[in-house]
């Protein structure tokens, strides 16, 4: 199975018990808010999301975030791999560019999770896989393709990257014919034999 909604749920479980944890109260109190912003992203995003999805003419996609958004871009590489069966890669932005960019072509999708802090940086990275021909999707608070505008802070609102680019990958799947609630040689559970 591919798992969208277990992650996304252990991954603000988790953010709000290390937010408690520090004694963040206010972490944990603006957190309320995740459930109604993250349904405007998706209502405001969904149809973009399906129409890169559903366009066949990429055959890769890379994602790129730095520091708390690295894993993030692992998690949607993973989504994007079991559900359709594409090339996908994560990168923190700074490490795509000393190499992997070489694979950046018209059929190329470079996923940008911009952050607050770095994002002068990562934007310039973003428009550098744009002029190599690739097409540049961003998501964070504001200035992006996606743009969250929830005022949660940004420790705390990582979960909002996840829904529009779990669905890019829903729609990926359908337009290729898969079955994205059954994904190629995966079982919901592991099990290892020694």
């Amino acid at each position: 199975m591919a798992q969208t909604r277990s992650f996304a749920s252990m991954y603000v479980a988790v953010t709000a018990f290390c937010a408690r944890m520090a004694g963040r109260g206010d972490l944990v109190e603006a957190m309320n808010q995740l459930p109604v912003i993250g349904k405007l992203v998706i209502g405001n995003y969904e149809s973009w999301a399906k129409s890169i999805g559903e366009n066949l003419s990429f055959d890769r996609f890379y994602f790129l975030g730095s520091g708390i958004r690295y894993g993030l871009a692992c998690e949607v590489n993973l989504k994007m791999k079991e559900m359709t069966l594409t090339h996908s890669e994560p990168f923190h932005f700074l490490e795509f560019r000393h190499g992997p960019m070489s694979m950046v072509n018209e059929n190329t999708v470079v996923v940008g999770m911009l952050s607050d802090a770095n994002r002068v940086h990562e934007a310039k990275v973003l428009a550098e896989m744009e002029a190599l021909g690739g097409t540049v999707a961003s998501l964070g608070e504001k200035d992006a393709n996606v743009q969250f505008e929830s005022g949660i802070p940004e420790l705390v609102r990582g979960v909002l990257y996840l829904p529009v680019l779990q669905l890019m990958a829903f729609y990926r799947s359908l337009a290729k014919g898969l079955n994205p609630d059954r994904p190629n040689n995966l079982a919901a559970v592991v099990k290892l034999i020694f």
